[in-house]
């Protein structure tokens, strides 16, 4: 009977020793090295810099001549892992370009790409990407079907930016060949008409007319000069201290200008009003009379003129509003 109680105890301790050695088993197996398929948990979190998120090519209206309005892409970058900055070695950075109905237009896109940098990682999981256009472009120079002689920059071009990220063990995750959100960044290139504030700036006057009225009450007479500031408030409309320029009953007010049709006029708190004529290369005049030109007898005409090195667009014209 002994012999029976010894062999059931005997029994239970190794069942209960089994279960436990399975158990610690699998608790085992549930810890994963960090360093383990590290790339189905990691990707780059990309935020560009304000104002540099791609390229803009501009068309200038006032000159026709075609520039970079921005040719720098700012890309603020995370990587975002298990592991830690000094687990990596470095991030290289591979472009593909798609131009309108040219070369790469018919997806898929060719995502081997061409490499446009890399970085080095240093402990630190945050770094930033600078891409210049001329650079961007000019891997793809004999790429284009599109002509690129009288402009870089064309509407519907498009660049794709992948990466390969690199561990310190050689392992790496390559976005080109890893379809999923996020593995890419994509940079449509901006081509916009470009206005120029064509009223900003410092301007150099010259009282050439002035009425009996005006000399006696405003402080002004013929040769009289004096230069003001305009200063752009954006969407072409402009602040100018006085609107009389140095006339003692000018206020502060606004010039409201469209620049595909010229039309000028302004607004302030004495009714002013302007005429231009005269435009000549960096010079105009302008007449003014405000609202007590009828009773005071006070109107007159300055020589406006350009220190900008620029011609004023040759189609202004002023109207009341």
């Amino acid at each position: 009977m002994k012999k029976k109680t010894f062999f059931k105890y005997t029994l239970l301790f190794s069942i209960i020793v089994f279960f436990q050695s399975c158990t610690s088993s699998s608790e085992d197996e549930i810890i994963e090295d960090p360093l383990t398929n590290w790339q189905a948990k990691t990707r780059l979190r990309v935020t560009p810099q304000e104002d540099k998120d791609t390229f803009i090519w501009y068309k200038d209206l006032l000159t026709n001549e075609e520039y970079w309005g921005n040719k720098t892409v700012e890309l603020d970058m995370t990587i975002m892992s298990p592991l830690s900055g000094s687990d990596f070695s470095k991030v290289d950075f591979y472009l593909t370009v798609e131009e309108k109905e040219g070369f790469n237009y018919t997806a898929p896109f060719d995502t081997t790409g061409k490499m446009i940098g890399s970085k080095s990682i240093n402990d630190s999981e945050e770094f930033t990407l600078s891409i210049d256009a001329d650079d961007a472009y000019g891997l793809f120079l004999s790429n284009f079907k599109n002509s690129r002689s009288s402009s870089l920059a064309r509407e519907g071009d498009i660049f794709l930016l992948y990466w390969v990220i690199t561990a310190k063990d050689g392992s790496t995750l390559d976005s080109r060949t890893t379809l999923r959100e996020g593995n890419r960044y994509g940079m449509k290139v901006k081509v916009e008409d470009y206005a120029p504030p064509v009223w900003e700036g410092t301007f150099d006057f010259e009282w050439i007319v002035v009425s009996g009225g005006a000399a006696n009450w405003g402080g002004v007479y013929v040769g009289k000069t004096g230069s003001v500031n305009i200063a752009h408030l954006g969407n072409q409309v402009y602040s100018m201290s006085n609107l009389l320029w140095d006339y003692k009953y000018g206020t502060s007010g606004k010039i409201y200008f469209d620049f595909l049709s010229g039309e000028t006029y302004v607004e302030g708190k004495s009714s002013e009003h302007w005429t231009i004529s005269n435009i000549n290369g960096s010079s105009m005049d302008i007449e003014f009379w405000y609202s007590y030109s009828d009773a005071y007898d006070e109107t007159g005409t300055i020589r406006f003129t350009r220190t900008d090195g620029l011609d004023w667009p040759t189609n202004i014209y002023s109207t009341e509003r």
